[in-house]
């Protein structure tokens, strides 16, 4: 279901901003009277040789005291992903195989085989979790890496005392697993009937938010048919909503930071960008 995410009130904004003349991911700085914070929307798995830093980016990370970002990926965010995993997959959610219709047990089948997947091994974790392990699976078959995403980059280079977080990645996964059950197998049904329009996908993705196509971003980002509205307002508007209040707090605070998160969440109506406008602070797009 394609959902409204863009109005005439956000794109009028963003076609405002000025543009650098060399295409590069955007960033933006938001400003009051007297402090100002910059905003880069990441991508959180990349291919090799992708090239995002520039000069601009980096002056803004040299300037600002500290970078938030969604949440904690080095190696205690992971292990804290791992346990949570664990839990998640040990006893703590309804059997849901038994729930399939022959042809959804057949469909999961076949679609995971190539990925070196089982249902044995999909079956011990909800839906979601299982959903995301072959989303995974075939975004590393097509050469896209968590690894070399902007936050895993930036997280590994930056020391612990400038670096702070919105959200746990624990708590990440609770929001995830709040659907019902029947919800969340027909999200990973959804899931896999668009698995071989996956690698595509994240190369148009990645191109448009490589050469700062913002509006060609935010049309990839809700053309996913599993992004329904229930799954929106939890995992984008809610959060947009929460980091809103940070960031004011931040700006009355004469806080100077940059804010790293995934660029779905700058883009479009209920944005982070878009919500900060409309309580008055002055956005400007400096690449």
């Amino acid at each position: 279901m394609r959902l409204p995410l863009r109005t005439a009130l956000t794109a009028l904004l963003l076609l405002a901003m000025p543009v650098a003349a060399e295409a590069a991911p955007a960033l933006w700085q938001v400003s009051d009277a007297d402090s100002k914070i910059w905003l880069f929307g990441s991508i959180h798995v990349l291919p090799p040789d992708t090239n995002w830093r520039t000069p601009a980016f980096d002056d803004a990370l040299r300037q600002a005291d500290l970078v938030y970002f969604e949440a904690d990926i080095g190696p205690l965010g992971q292990l804290g992903i791992l346990l949570k995993g664990i839990q998640m997959g040990f006893g703590q959610h309804d059997p849901w195989l038994t729930k399939l219709t022959p042809e959804q047990s057949a469909k999961l089948t076949s679609a995971i085989a190539p990925l070196g997947l089982t249902t044995a091994q999909l079956g011990g974790f909800a839906p979601w979790l299982a959903s995301a392990m072959i989303e995974n699976a075939v975004m590393k078959t097509a050469g896209f890496d968590g690894t070399l995403g902007v936050d895993s980059t930036l997280q590994a280079e930056l020391p612990k005392e400038r670096k702070a977080y919105f959200e746990t990645a624990s708590g990440q996964m609770d929001m995830l697993a709040t659907d019902p059950l029947d919800r969340q197998i027909q999200r990973l049904m959804l899931t896999l009937d668009t698995l071989d329009k996956v690698p595509d996908a994240l190369r148009q993705m990645v191109g448009s938010w490589s050469s700062g196509d913002t509006d060609g971003l935010a049309d990839e980002l809700t053309d996913d048919p599993s992004m329904d509205q229930s799954f929106v307002q939890t995992m984008l508007f809610d959060r947009n909503a929460a980091w809103v209040t940070t960031i004011e707090q931040l700006l009355a605070a004469n806080h100077q930071d940059l804010i790293v998160v995934g660029a779905a969440h700058l883009v479009g109506d209920g944005s982070v960008l878009a919500r900060l406008a409309q309580v008055g602070f002055t956005v400007q797009r400096i690449q």
